[in-house]
């Protein structure tokens, strides 16, 4: 019975151990997690498939048309002319029959448009490039969101240890505080100051635990996962090298944007706008044939075919198409505008994250730095507190110092992850 109930614990124990690490998520995971179920994402794919449905529209403009039609029609008698009387000729002469069968094939093909057909083809095409790059902007923008709101419950679960650790250690001194207040070695105003932090540091514990769980529902809300579902995390914030210059970034970003390239596609748009609008001045030219079968009934036919050819040339429409080439071209000349001021905009946002970057990267330094002098500060002001020749002010305002000096490295740190992930994004390649 013994053996089986610590068989028992142990497959339990090995069982919640091994389900903890399958909840386990490291920041690739949940990127992936994130595009996969994200409805955003899932209404960008309609709308590529949409396109992509428009373009092909817009190709079959292209091919030839061919229609089919077949009738039957029954009438109360059959047509005919009557004459007059006579013993030598008929009353009346038949001129149809009551039973009459048509069939009929035909076919049109646009041989010249002026490029108009081809031309709105590929803007069709550019317009599903386009749709399909949107998509990647999307995805791009959840990834940057993922990984803040990632980084963002790292911080505040350290965050909370910082407060923890503050708590333990105000109430250690407390603790003393109280013993010494006991044996007449302090003032009661020194006990009371050791109260009111130590009262404070719980409310903070409290503040901290709340960031904690806010933390977790906003990366579940961006997974798509129910808000209070358990999320098991790394732990820790990497600092990895910032492998570009400036100047790299910038000519990456030149050529990676996603909006800089749904911009140049609007321009190509707007070029061949201005060729279709141009069509209105030349003629079209299109081939016809068809094909019809007449007769009284089905199995008897009358055949027909025809082909020809046909060219039409509008001459005047009151300068519309005068009007409607100016109009394309004021819109190429918009869109280049857009291009040239989306470009000065990313050229400064990547600016700004790549600064950014590198203050967070020297604030961690510093921080590091500093938690070392805080931490000794501490220790020296407990022991002169413990020889009575420091206050309880002295050792609290240390305590305040380290939790400020931790609370600024861990900081530091997340921002310097941010601020990759948003150089990254600035530069079209997240």
């Amino acid at each position: 019975m013994i053996k089986w109930t610590i068989f028992s614990v142990a497959g339990a124990v090995l069982f919640s151990s091994l389900l903890h690490a399958a909840d386990f998520m490291t920041l690739e995971q949940a990127i992936d997690t994130a595009l996969k179920n994200n409805p955003q994402i899932q209404a960008q794919d309609e709308n590529v498939m949409a396109m992509k449905m428009e373009k092909n529209v817009s190709f079959s403009a292209m091919l030839p048309k061919v229609d089919m039609s077949y009738g039957y029609q029954r009438l109360n008698a059959a047509p005919s002319i009557a004459l007059p009387s006579s013993p030598f000729l008929p009353s009346e002469i038949p001129m149809g029959t009551r039973d009459n069968y048509k069939f009929s094939l035909s076919a049109t093909q646009t041989l010249y448009a002026g490029g108009a057909l081809y031309n709105a083809y590929k803007i069709s095409d550019n317009t599903y490039q386009s749709a399909d790059i949107t998509r990647d902007q999307t995805k791009r923008d959840l990834k940057r969101q993922v990984i803040e709101a990632y980084y963002g419950l790292i911080q505040a679960r350290q965050t909370l240890d910082v407060a923890k650790s503050s708590t333990v250690s105000i109430k250690s001194h407390l603790d003393v505080a109280n013993a010494f207040f006991k044996q007449g070695m302090i003032p009661k105003n020194d006990l009371l100051e050791a109260e009111v932090r130590y009262a404070q540091s719980l409310q903070t514990l409290l503040q901290a635990e709340n960031a904690v769980r806010l933390s977790e529902a906003n990366l579940n809300q961006l997974l798509s996962r129910d808000l209070a579902s358990p999320v098991d995390i790394d732990k820790e914030i990497p600092m990895p090298d910032m492998k570009t210059s400036l100047e790299e970034s910038t000519a990456t970003a030149n050529e990676q944007r996603q909006e800089l390239k749904v911009t140049q596609l609007g321009i190509d748009s707007a070029n061949k706008g201005i060729t279709i609008s141009k069509a209105g001045y030349l003629p079209s030219l299109a081939a016809t044939g068809a094909y019809t079968r007449t007769g009284d009934h089905p199995d008897v036919d009358d055949e027909a075919w025809t082909i020809g050819m046909g060219l039409t040339w509008n001459l005047f429409q009151g300068g519309s198409t005068c009007y409607n080439v100016s109009k394309a071209t004021a819109d190429r000349n918009k869109m280049n505008y857009i291009y040239q001021a989306q470009k000065n905009m990313i050229a400064l946002e990547v600016k700004n994250a790549y600064l950014t970057a590198q203050e967070a990267k020297a604030r961690t330094a510093v921080a590091e730095k500093s938690i070392e002098q805080a931490q000794e500060n501490l220790r020296i002001q407990k022991d002169r507190y413990n020889l009575q020749v420091a206050t309880t002010t002295d050792v609290l305002d240390a305590e305040s110092l380290l939790d400020q000096s931790r609370m600024n490295h861990i900081t530091a740190r997340s921002d310097y992850a941010k601020a990759l992930a948003a150089l990254q994004a600035a530069m079209g390649t997240l």
